[in-house]
């Protein structure tokens, strides 16, 4: 009984504490620099190998496909920018939220509510799932 309720415990959402905050903004952002360069050695860095990718269309996408997608000329994205980011930490996995406005050929200009979570893998931060709806 003891166990479980440690187990538990571990397992409710915390505040992330200032370094594990930096560290998982400074990837998301190194995440959105790589998609806006098409930058598929960067995002090979940054998307785990079980990567699930969901658009807001709900297109899912492994690893692979969404690298080719983004790199390989299928989408090319404009613009995306961020605001009203929320972190929250479990264990070694963060889950951000945030609305967004992308800009991309040849799906045009979507407001989004995403939500991804990071894991803590190899010593660093990876985008493990992504999930995006559309704000009406």
């Amino acid at each position: 009984m003891i166990t479980i309720s440690l187990l538990s415990i571990c397992l409710l959402a915390a505040e992330p504490t200032a370094a594990v905050k930096q560290s998982v903004t400074a990837a998301s952002n190194q995440w959105k620099a790589a998609v806006l360069k098409a930058d598929r050695a960067a995002l090979e860095k940054l998307l785990s190998p079980d990567l699930s990718y969901t658009h807001s269309s709900a297109k899912t996408q492994t690893k692979a496909e969404f690298i080719q997608d983004a790199a390989g000329g299928g989408t090319k994205y404009e613009s995306i920018e961020f605001d009203n980011t929320l972190l929250r930490q479990y264990g070694n996995a963060v889950v951000v939220t945030h609305n967004a406005t992308i800009t991309s050929v040849p799906s045009g200009r979507s407001h989004l509510y995403i939500t991804e979570v990071w894991a803590k893998q190899g010593g660093q931060w990876q985008m493990v799932s992504r999930q995006a709806t559309k704000i009406p």
